[in-house]
């Protein structure tokens, strides 16, 4: 069954970031364009402070990752399905000088319920359109375009999905959360995430540490870059003392041991 995204679905999407009426977007689409995207993502280091093209890509897919959030969010909380197609996703762009959390936009807002028959295939095809489709051509490309390691981008995706399950949706009422996020971290298999053999989200869940409750990074996402201090979930905030890693590599050689 087919129907519109409504106010309710969207008042509480928005805390994600999703808005029927954004500011100046482009399409996502446009990013698998190599001349455009270079061109964006030249830009877009310009306009949030990144000295490079490398650490730009890695921001700019922690601001994507909320497509994900959104997508789980609406299949986990109400079973049901976005049309997240890369040319029906548009963003805001960024503006020099403002911090870019960037709200997104669907062009159809047609969403599909569960119809209540074999919600395990339901999911499957959720996952093919969500990151299949639409995630792993992004990182494919930003990975050959500005050499920045799909390790790195796929964490950036990870960390707010194990928040989303994790916090946000830890004491939601409907019982296939939990079964959700099982399947998330155990249960999906390689190839609903692109040309994968394994599940590339699974190895960056591990246990938390210390005494404030932390899952430490495996990989750097260049945020420090931007003038700020080191997350506290970096990997090279444990391994050395002045916080640089070892080798100048967003992999730390400590980490990659692992």
């Amino acid at each position: 069954m087919d129907n519109i995204l409504l106010e309710n679905d969207l008042s509480a999407l928005q805390k994600y970031r999703l808005k029927s009426t954004p500011g100046k977007t482009f399409t996502v689409a446009n990013l698998l364009d190599h001349v455009y995207v270079v061109d964006f993502m030249k830009n877009l280091a310009y306009s949030i402070g990144a000295p490079t093209e490398k650490a730009a890509a890695s921001i700019f897919i922690k601001r994507y990752a909320f497509i994900a959030v959104i997508s789980l969010f609406a299949m986990s909380s109400g079973n049901k399905k976005l049309n997240l197609s890369l040319n029906n996703i548009e963003m805001e762009e960024a503006v020099r000088g403002k911090d870019w959390l960037p709200m997104i936009s669907l062009k159809d807002s047609t969403i599909e319920e569960w119809n209540g028959n074999d919600r395990n295939e339901w999911r499957k095809n959720i996952y093919r359109e969500l990151f299949a489709d639409n995630i792993y051509p992004i990182i494919e490309h930003f990975e050959k375009t500005f050499k920045v390691s799909k390790l790195v981008l796929w964490e950036n995706i990870a960390v707010y999905l194990f928040w989303l399950y994790e916090t946000e949706l830890r004491d939601h009422e409907n019982p296939n959360v939990q079964d959700d996020f099982r399947f998330l971290i155990e249960g999906a298999e390689g190839r609903l995430f692109g040309r994968y053999h394994n599940n590339p989200i699974q190895k960056y869940f591990s246990e938390k540490k210390f005494e404030d409750e932390v899952r430490i990074r495996k990989t750097c996402c260049f945020t420090y870059q931007l003038g700020s201090k080191r997350c506290k979930t970096c990997p090279c905030t444990h391994t050395t003392q002045d916080g640089r890693c070892f080798d100048g590599e967003s992999i730390c050689s400590a980490i990659r041991k692992n």
